[in-house]
């Protein structure tokens, strides 16, 4: 027998596109006559945009998850990703867009998570992100965009362990758009990451078609031919193999 009770409310705001936050909570509390079942979990998520005038947006987003058992605290799982960023995106001429980024994250999954690779007991880590991603349209068919990430932060090797180890890595992204025709795309993409601590170098790159649906959407496919993602947080590296991305545009 399993009793939840759960409370959730929400609430945004909109002051002439200006300023623009919204603020959702969940608290849910689970009561069993099995022992282990009990549980209490605690979830926020959030966002702001403030639009300092048409060309500069400041963006902070935090998602907050805390879930703690009755029984122990090896048994409890928290996650938090805070970020804020700064945002180039002019009106009069767009040839050039840029996005500056920090990011934290706590990740302590449970132990009973499972992860992308079917296994329990997954890394955790607490990292400092820094990234900053840059666009450019050379003409009407070619565009071309460049990233750089870096994360300094520890990592463990599953939930169980207690000792987190120093843990950074560098990413570099390098990408070229060629508009084909009037509703087709191609994407390729050439990626490093370094990892001082292991003093390792791994070398990946990405190729993808899209085909725009209307004005505000597209679909693609392709092939990441490295084993990890753009994502410099992502510690699985387990990204090889075919994708299917979905993208809205506003």
């Amino acid at each position: 027998t399993l009793e939840r009770v759960a409370v959730s409310a929400g609430i945004s705001y909109n002051e002439k596109d200006v300023v623009t936050w919204d603020l959702k909570g969940e608290a849910r509390f689970e009561d069993s006559n099995q022992p282990g079942l009990d549980r209490d979990t605690y979830l926020v998520s959030g966002g702001l945009v403030y639009k300092q005038n048409d060309d500069w947006r400041l963006l902070v987003s935090a998602d907050v998850a805390i879930s703690d058992s009755n029984q122990a605290a090896f048994l409890d799982g928290d996650y938090v990703e805070a970020s804020i960023g700064y945002a180039y995106r002019p009106v009069d001429n767009d040839r050039f867009n840029a996005l500056f980024k920090y990011n934290f994250l706590y990740d302590l999954p449970g132990p009973d998570q499972v992860t992308s690779q079917g296994t329990t007991l997954g890394p955790a880590q607490r990292s400092h992100i820094l990234s900053a991603d840059f666009i450019y349209d050379l003409n009407e068919q070619w565009t071309v965009g460049a990233k750089y990430g870096f994360r300094i932060g520890e990592v463990s090797a599953d939930r169980s362990a207690t000792n987190f180890v120093d843990s950074s890595a560098h990413l570099g992204v390098l990408r070229f758009d060629w508009h084909v025709v009037n509703n087709w795309d191609l994407v390729a993409e050439a990626r490093i990451l370094h990892t001082p601590e292991i003093d390792s170098t791994d070398f990946g790159a990405l190729a993808a078609v899209y085909r725009h649906v209307g004005d505000n959407f597209k679909v693609g496919i392709g092939y990441n031919f490295g084993e990890f993602s753009d994502n410099v947080a992502d510690l699985t590296h387990d990204d090889a193999g075919v994708f299917l991305n979905v993208v809205g545009k506003f």
